[in-house]
C-alpha cells in the first residue's frame, strides 16, 4: 500500500510495533489484528477439524515460528510477540472459563504493571516483570492443565524478546560509577537465596552454621582492613572493585548483610524469617537498580528516590505473592511486611538498611502474628 519494505525501515522487524512507528496507526491496526489473531485462528481451525488438542496447540506455536522465519520473506520476519500475545490471551480466556476466580489475580498484576510503568515507561520491561508472575500463578492454580506447557513457552518467548529489546536498544542505562565498578556486588546478591534453600532443606541449625562461616570470613577481612593499614590500602585503594571508599575503616555492607540474614533466621518464626530475608535479598536489588536507572524524584537527595522505593515495593508484591502461595502465612501479615520493608529501607535514619530491613520488618510481622492477623 505504501511501497515500503518494512524490513528496511525502523527496527527492521516485520511486525506490528515497527509498522506503527514507521507507517502510523492506520497501517498498524490491521497488522496488529492479524498478527494477534492468526495463532488463535489456527488453533481453533485445528480443533474444529478434530485434531488432537496437543497438535492443535503445537500448530499455534508454529504460527509464531512462521512469523519469525517466513519462507516467502527469505526467513526474515518479526519477533512474534503479537502472535504470542494473542495465543496467551486465548489461553487465559480458557483458564478463566475453568475457574472464574482466576480473574482475581488480574488486579494484583495490574498494580505491579502500573508501578513499573510509572517508574520506567518501557513496555518491554513490563512483560519481563509481570509475565513470570502470571506463569507462576497459572501453574499454582492449574497444575495439571495440558495448556500449561504451551503457555510457558509463550511466556518465555515474550520475556526473552523483551530482555533482548531492552539490551539491544539500550533502554536501561545506569551511569552510577559505583555500580559500574562494583557491579558484581549487586549481581551476586540474589545468590544469597541459597541460604534460604539450605534453611528449608536442612533446617535452621545447618543454615546458621553455613551463613555463620561465610559471615566470619567477611568479618575477618573487615577487621584486617580496619586494623591493618596495608590491608586497607590493598583492598580499598588498589583493588577498588571490592570495597567502597565509604567503607574505609568500617564494616562493609556485605558483612552487615550476612550478619542480618544470620540474625533474622536465628530470631524469627520460620515463615517470617524466610519472608524478611527474601525482602532484603531481592527488594534491595530491585530498589538499587531501578533507582539508579530511573530515579528522578528524590525523597532523600541522591540517596533514596521515589522510583527506587516503588521498585522495592513492586518486587515485594512479586515475591509476596510467591510466598503467599508457598508458605502457610496470613495474607495480611505478608502485606504488612510488603509495605513495611520499603518504608524501613527509605527511612533507615543513618543505620545500614541491610540491617534494619529484615530485623524491623520481621519484628513488625511477628507483632502482627501475635495480634492474630
Amino acid at each position: 500500500m505504501k511501497g515500503v519494505d518494512i524490513r528496511q525501515v525502523g527496527t527492521k522487524n516485520a511486525g506490528t510495533s515497527n509498522t506503527f512507528r514507521s507507517l502510523g496507526l492506520i497501517y498498524a491496526i490491521p497488522t496488529a489484528l492479524y498478527d494477534t489473531l492468526k495463532g488463535v485462528l489456527v488453533v481453533l481451525i485445528a480443533l474444529a477439524l478434530g485434531v488432537n488438542p496437543i497438535f492443535a496447540h503445537i500448530s499455534g506455536l508454529m504460527v509464531i515460528v512462521g512469523h519469525i522465519f517466513p519462507f516467502y520473506l527469505k526467513f526474515r520476519g518479526g519477533q512474534g510477540v503479537a502472535a504470542a500475545t494473542g495465543l496467551l490471551l486465548f489461553y487465559l480466556y480458557n483458564y478463566i472459563l475453568l475457574n472464574p476466580w482466576f480473574l482475581l489475580i488480574m488486579p494484583y498484576l495490574l498494580v505491579i504493571v502500573l508501578i513499573f510503568l510509572y517508574i520506567s515507561r518501557i513496555g518491554n520491561l513490563l512483560g519481563v516483570m509481570v509475565l513470570p508472575v502470571l506463569g507462576y500463578s497459572i501453574w499454582v492454580n492449574y497444575p495439571l492443565n495440558e495448556q500449561n506447557i504451551f503457555v510457558t513457552i509463550l511466556l518465555v518467548q515474550i520475556v526473552l524478546i523483551g530482555i533482548y529489546n531492552i539490551i539491544d536498544r539500550g533502554l536501561i542505562v545506569i551511569e552510577d560509577e559505583d555500580l559500574r565498578t562494583r557491579w558484581w556486588r549487586v549481581i551476586t546478591r540474589p545468590f544469597a537465596f541459597l541460604f534460604i534453600i539450605i534453611f528449608l532443606i536442612y533446617g535452621q541449625f545447618t543454615s546458621l552454621i553455613v551463613i555463620g562461616i561465610v559471615a566470619c570470613v567477611f568479618i575477618f577481612l573487615d577487621f584486617l582492613r580496619i586494623f591493618h593499614e596495608k590491608s586497607e590500602t590493598i583492598m580499598t585503594d588498589k583493588t577498588k572493585k571490592i570495597y567502597r571508599e565509604a567503607e574505609r575503616k568500617k564494616f562493609s555492607s556485605m558483612t552487615i548483610f550476612l550478619v542480618a540474614i544470620f540474625i533474622t533466621l536465628l530470631l524469627f518464626e520460620r515463615n517470617i524469617a524466610i519472608t524478611s530475608s527474601i525482602f532484603l535479598i531481592f527488594g534491595d536489588t530491585f530498589g538499587k537498580i531501578f533507582g539508579l536507572a530511573f530515579g528522578k524524584k528524590w525523597i532523600i537527595k541522591h540517596s533514596k528516590s521515589i522510583e527506587g522505593t516503588l521498585a522495592y515495593f513492586g518486587s515485594m508484591l512479586i515475591f509476596g505473592y510467591i510466598l503467599f502461595t508457598s508458605l502457610d502465612m496470613s495474607l495480611w501479615i505478608l502485606m504488612i511486611g510488603c509495605v513495611a520493608a520499603p518504608l524501613i529501607e527509605m527511612f533507615s535514619m543513618g543505620v545500614n538498611d541491610n540491617l534494619t530491613v529484615p530485623i524491623i520488618s520481621g519484628a513488625i510481622m511477628t507483632v502482627a502474628l501475635f495480634a492474630g492477623l
